[in-house]
């Protein structure tokens, strides 16, 4: 069956179309005018919301951009829809109607074999553990010294945190694998990005690639997810305006068919910032993470996190090998991070069934211009005997006891972010 068949079948056995896919068609699509993208709009609709969705909600959706007269963009949807049930990755022949669209499976690669097996993997260049879906990536661990040691250490190089998510690109000539930190693969981010990751891999092989995705909204503000960056324009009046992917590149796992992680770090980065710079030649999509290397630079890149109210830092041993997971006792990369100290008040506790316990969690709030704004909770730093103390406190007065509470920042929605409690005020 290839995407015509499978697409004319589920339009037999469809049914009406719910009010959760008209709600978000009108909402989302309709509103940032998706639907006027044709094939675009449905892969930056499916880029923004699509991180887990079923392919019956995708089917819906294809659907109802054909009741709604918008063909080319149901085509966006059917070859989602396809691809999800089938495995198969579906190319367009035509677009005559919205019955008729004709969709085909792609041809197979020639640079890499499709059946993954233990002695067949799916890109034939790389080694093992580079393949898609089995990358496990470094990850850096909470610094167990203070931030100065690393900024005065030789050893350690430095580069900015970003808030974003990790996400490792394999990119061939023929098609490019996005994975995230869990090994799990995840859609195209935009056509941009990939347009240009498969150019660059015609010219100059395969590559793996290490860094961060993230969302600009209009205003150049970053955000973890295309939705958030989407409301965020949404909010500010510039509805149609959409979101921008950006893959800032930390450093290269795989180039001119060599295994980078069994080089140092140093290695790594200098490959990845030659690639990036072609990438970024070819599209604003892509970034370079800078790397401080000297004290100053090192000491530069600190001040300019803590003014820009960043997450903070992370920091890695020049001449260490990539080695996945993280290792909490040579600590060849650690992060360090700006914590922000509120005094909140208590506006509830959560119950727990653990015997002993009085509670599970601490609800706080800020007060702001005379009002209490939900801050979130704060389940760990109290001891046993505080906990009692802290349960007697509320008991006693509900509205008046007051915590200081340490987070490593405030979420989108201005929540707590690894909150934890230090003392009570």
């Amino acid at each position: 069956m290839d995407c015509t068949e499978y697409a004319e079948a589920k339009r037999k056995a469809a049914k009406k179309i719910s009010a959760d896919i008209r709600e978000r068609w009108n909402n989302r699509i309709v509103q940032r005018e998706l639907h006027l993208m044709g094939e675009a709009g449905a892969l930056q609709y499916l880029s923004d919301y699509g991180r887990g969705i079923g392919t019956a909600k995708v089917i819906g959706f294809a659907l109802c951009a054909e009741s709604e007269g918008y063909p080319e963009m149901a085509m966006g949807f059917w070859k989602r829809a396809f691809e999800l049930e089938t495995g198969e990755k579906p190319i367009a022949l035509n677009t005559q109607n919205n019955a008729t669209t004709a969709l085909a499976p792609a041809k197979k690669s020639t640079a890499a074999p499709t059946t993954e097996t233990v002695n067949n993997p799916l890109v034939a260049e790389l080694p093992p553990n580079l393949q898609p879906g089995r990358i496990v990536t470094m990850q850096p661990v909470d610094a167990p010294s203070e931030r100065s040691y690393y900024i005065e250490n030789p050893d350690y190089w430095g580069q900015a945190k970003r808030d974003g998510n990790r996400v490792v690109i394999i990119a061939t000539k023929d098609k490019v694998y996005y994975q995230s930190r869990s090994t799990n693969l995840r859609q195209q981010p935009s056509i941009a990005i990939e347009q240009a990751l498969i150019e660059t891999a015609a010219k100059i092989g395969t590559f793996v690639l290490d860094g961060e995705l993230y969302y600009k909204s209009h205003s150049g503000s970053e955000h973890r997810t295309g939705a958030q960056a989407a409301t965020v324009n949404i909010e500010s009046g510039f509805p149609t305006i959409q979101p921008s992917a950006i893959y800032a590149i930390f450093k290269c796992l795989f180039f001119k068919q060599n295994d980078l992680t069994i080089l140092a770090e140093s290695a790594r980065i200098a490959a990845g910032v030659e690639i990036g710079e072609m990438l970024a030649s070819l599209s604003p999509a892509f970034e370079i993470v800078p790397t401080s290397r000297t004290q100053a630079e090192k000491k530069l890149l600190a001040n300019q996190q803590e003014s820009e109210n960043r997450e903070g830092e992370v920091w890695v041993l020049h001449n260490c090998r990539y080695v996945g997971g993280k290792d909490i006792k040579k600590f060849p990369m650690v992060r360090t991070k700006y914590c922000l100290e509120l005094d909140l008040f208590i506006v509830g506790l959560t119950a727990t069934k653990v015997a002993g316990r009085p509670f599970s969690a601490i609800k706080v709030a800020q007060e702001i211009d005379g009002k209490l704004v939900p801050m979130g909770t704060v389940g760990t730093g109290f001891s046993g005997e505080e906990m009692q103390e802290i349960a007697r406190l509320y008991e006693a007065n509900p509205r008046g006891v007051k915590i200081k509470v340490r987070s490593q920042g405030l979420t989108e929605s201005g929540k707590l972010w690894h909150a934890r409690f230090l003392e009570l005020c």
